[in-house]
């Protein structure tokens, strides 16, 4: 997208230096001052849509990122509760066997 927008304004810079150079004959300044009013006037549709279809997935990335963000805190913060509950659950089976084998004896 980039890469056409900088090549409409090359052009669009040419054709003025063109069309504004004393040194070029009567009928090449008025040949390029004709195709600067063309290129002026032709319909930039495709590349305003190339933009804004640009600018759109820019859009959706960031808010995909900033979920995905959220969502791994979240997952980091489960994980670190299921460590800390399968802690305590070891700890209470170690206990319970321990009183089942002194109930036994």
């Amino acid at each position: 997208v980039k890469k056409q927008g900088d090549a409409y304004n090359a052009k669009t810079e040419m054709l003025k230096g063109k069309s504004s150079d004393e040194s070029l004959g009567v009928v090449t300044r008025n040949k390029a001052k004709n195709e600067l009013a063309q290129h002026l006037a032709e319909d930039p549709l495709p590349l305003r849509t190339a933009k804004i279809t640009a600018e759109a997935a820019l859009r959706k990335a960031e808010k995909a990122t900033k979920a995905a963000g959220v969502a791994k805190t979240v997952a980091e913060g489960d994980a670190t509760k299921a460590g800390e509950v399968r802690a305590q659950a070891e700890a209470d089976a170690s206990a319970a066997s321990a009183a089942r084998a002194a109930a036994e004896d």
